[in-house]
């Protein structure tokens, strides 16, 4: 379940400019299962990202829109 999480999150930041993909590993460990006592095998996912260069440049647009969507720019009447 969490792992779709990441992977989804991963996604959307690398599709809007924020981030870029590392790195990707997967490994299992071993987990104690809490109702019965034994160890189970879970799999474990770690992502490394890092901010993408146009980082800056996509979170001042986006504050831009922001700025801007409350405010009629149309001058066509005055």
């Amino acid at each position: 379940m969490a792992a779709g999480s990441l992977i989804s999150i991963s996604e959307i930041l690398k599709n809007n400019n924020y981030a870029v993909l590392k790195n990707i590993k997967t490994s299992t460990v071993e987990v104690c299962n809490e109702t019965t006592g034994r160890l189970v095998s879970k799999a474990k996912l770690k992502i490394s990202m890092e901010k993408s260069k146009e980082f800056d440049e996509v979170i001042a647009r986006g504050n831009l829109k922001k700025v801007n969507g409350g405010i009629n720019l149309d001058t066509n009447g005055i």
